[in-house]
């Protein structure tokens, strides 16, 4: 029987201290992600994705976001910037990035958050 999850800013025990690893991106244009994720709980038949990431300054472009993705910033800011749209998302705010936004995540500095993704 499935049980609730809880999801620490910290991450599960001794996360925080793990090392960065590569992240996969879209197209890169500053920076290089490095950082660590870690999904609480995934349903692979359904592209479902729920967990914490983590991941130092960077600048990617999107042509078409591959999933919907609700966020809680937990630390940090990112920079969402589209045709008509641009807005900065610091700690505490939540956000969606719905599935085809074209434009560019920058993120200034390290960034940590809680993910859901449907995709």
């Amino acid at each position: 029987m499935p049980t609730p999850i809880r999801f620490s800013p910290n991450g599960p025990a001794g996360w925080r201290s793990l090392p960065d690893q590569p992240l996969e991106h879209a197209e890169l244009l500053k920076g290089l992600p490095v950082g660590l994720d870690h999904a609480y709980f995934s349903r692979p038949d359904s592209g479902l994705r729920t967990g914490i990431w983590r991941c130092g300054a960077y600048t990617e472009r999107y042509e078409n976001y591959p999933a919907d993705e609700f966020m809680v910033v937990l630390d940090g800011e990112v920079t969402l910037e589209g045709e008509g749209f641009r807005d900065t998302f610091r700690k505490g705010d939540a956000f969606f990035v719905p599935k085809g936004f074209k434009g560019t995540w920058h993120q200034p500095g390290p960034l940590l958050k809680f993910y859901v993704i449907i995709g």
